[in-house]
């Protein structure tokens, strides 16, 4: 496979120690956390030293990251990802995602097209003027977001080619990057 895939040294032993861990594991090569729990999504940054999570710049903006309500959590930036799972078995798992030499780069448009208020802590709320979408606190400082531009997630799509046939699959998916960007922007 060219992506790069490396079993992470350590993991949380438990759930009690998941916060911790996930927190040391916030640095500046991977500086955003975007965490899957069975009560929401919980998007976190490093701030002042520790994590912060949306829950704690605002508790009505997403559940708190609790190691027992905890499905999943990425830790990402523009070199690698930090993935954390449960196993099989229920342990926690973590892998360490590096791009290869075959990616294919992407760029999602997250909902959102309004910024409310000041960003507090490095955070942004993001309203979106459909009807039945909740706002976000992303982990990102918006000073202003014009009309033709949205909050973009990069995300890099590892490709394998298969040696004997030449064909080639998407065998695994990284997040890159949180940002703001043109809403009809094109990825190269």
């Amino acid at each position: 496979m060219s992506a790069m895939i490396k079993a992470v040294e350590t993991q949380p032993e438990s759930d009690l120690a998941v916060c911790a861990w996930l927190a040391a594991q916030v640095v500046e090569q991977h500086p955003t956390l975007l965490a899957f729990a069975d009560d929401g999504v919980i998007w976190g940054r490093k701030v002042n030293g520790s994590l912060k999570t949306c829950h704690d710049i605002d508790n009505k903006m997403g559940p708190e990251l609790r190691g027992e309500t905890l499905q999943q959590a990425f830790v990402f930036g523009a070199a690698e990802e930090i993935r954390l799972f449960r196993d099989e078995l229920g342990n926690w798992k973590a892998l360490r995602v590096m791009d290869g030499e075959n990616v294919i780069k992407e760029s999602q448009i997250l909902w959102g097209d309004e910024l409310v208020g000041i960003s507090q802590d490095g955070f942004s709320r993001i309203k979106d003027n459909s009807k039945g979408i909740p706002d976000q606190l992303v982990p990102l400082e918006v000073k202003a977001l014009a009309a033709q531009d949205c909050i973009r997630l990069d995300v890099h799509h590892l490709v394998e080619i298969n040696q004997n046939t030449g064909e080639a699959r998407i065998a695994l998916s990284r997040l890159a990057g949180l940002r703001v960007g043109l809403r009809t922007e094109v990825v190269k």
